[in-house]
């Protein structure tokens, strides 16, 4: 992996939550120098390896569970989670 500095979203294809956010999470990422990238977990192994890699954190974001709709910063080592997100919240968490 050449770049750890990634801004992730973890998305399920037939997420009807990540379908929600997924706007949410393009119209964010187009204000971003750095875009979001968007790894799909559900039918990607790699991708959901990748995904339980930070999983201490994304569990901790997302009450407990290893969840979609979740956004995990490289850099900060911090994440999002849910469907609630809003386009602010990602500014903020992708810009700290």
């Amino acid at each position: 992996m050449a770049d750890n500095d990634r801004l992730i979203f973890f998305w399920g294809r037939e997420c009807p939550h990540c379908a929600k956010l997924h706007p949410t999470v393009t119209e964010a990422s187009s204000e971003l120098e750095k875009p979001i990238t968007e790894l799909e977990v559900w039918h990607s192994d790699e991708n959901a390896t990748l995904m339980r890699t930070y999983g201490d954190v994304l569990k901790k974001a997302c009450g407990g569970s290893l969840g979609v709709p979740a956004l995990y910063n490289e850099r900060t080592q911090k994440a999002l989670c849910g469907m609630r997100v809003t386009k602010e919240d990602i500014l903020k968490w992708a810009r700290e």
